[in-house]
């Protein structure tokens, strides 16, 4: 099992200096019924990681074991390693590595959440990012003082928490049914390009829609509209 990989996004969005990896578990729910997604909301119809080729029998097998693996006391020792071995890669190659915490699934528990904030603090060279719909749980965290200058929180609106969200001070995402309308709104593609979500400046990041189901049979457009 490859613990950290690259899929098609991050091997685009891997250039100008940077190699993105992807750590991710099962979306929304797993086999034995774990919700990996406590705050998903209307963002569970239509969700890109759970159709395609998230659904290939190999794939759901991979994101099964990871998920294993965030519940066993050994996941914050071995993430460490794997992480500075991808660092130390990079870095021979005159590269950064950056790291996308979940291409699917979310921080599903506040003990889960904890074991990640050790990674990244015992790795203060590694750039780390994330999408989440918990914003209550992180707001806490920096309540309480949580701070890392090398992870990225977005909240992606979505889920049970958006009213928790503010647009203007939050990095945030949102998802559009187009380019057009995604650049209307005022916000930053990163569709095709997720270093614009890992070290862009704009705080406003758009995703235009691309799952199995057509736009207007999702929630997306239910979303958001009082934020944006």
């Amino acid at each position: 099992m490859n613990i950290l990989s690259q899929n098609a996004k991050m091997k685009k969005s891997s250039q100008n200096g940077i190699d993105l990896y992807n750590f991710g578990i099962p979306a929304f729910m797993s086999q034995d019924g774990t919700k990996t997604c406590p705050n998903a909301k209307q963002c569970a119809v239509g969700c890109y990681a759970r159709s395609g080729t998230y659904r290939f029998g190999n794939v759901v097998n991979a994101y099964e074991k990871r998920l294993e693996l965030t519940q066993s006391v050994e996941f914050v020792d071995i993430m460490i390693a794997e992480i500075r071995s991808k660092m130390i890669q990079s870095k021979m190659k005159g590269r950064q590595c950056v790291i996308r915490i979940h291409d699917s699934g979310d921080f599903y528990s506040k003990e889960y959440a904890i074991k990640w904030l050790y990674v990244i603090e015992a790795l203060p060279e590694c750039k780390f990012y994330a999408y989440t719909k918990m914003v209550s749980m992180f707001e806490t965290f920096k309540q309480q003082g949580f701070h890392f200058e090398n992870f990225r929180l977005i909240y992606s609106l979505g889920g049970s928490e958006d009213s928790q969200i503010d647009t203007e001070s939050h990095f945030h995402s949102k998802v559009f049914q187009s380019e057009t309308a995604l650049i209307e709104a005022g916000y930053s593609d990163a569709s095709q390009d997720d270093t614009v979500a890992a070290i862009g400046p704009c705080k406003k990041i758009g995703l235009v829609y691309h799952g199995s189901k057509n736009y207007a049979k999702t929630a997306w457009s239910k979303i958001g509209r009082a934020h944006v």
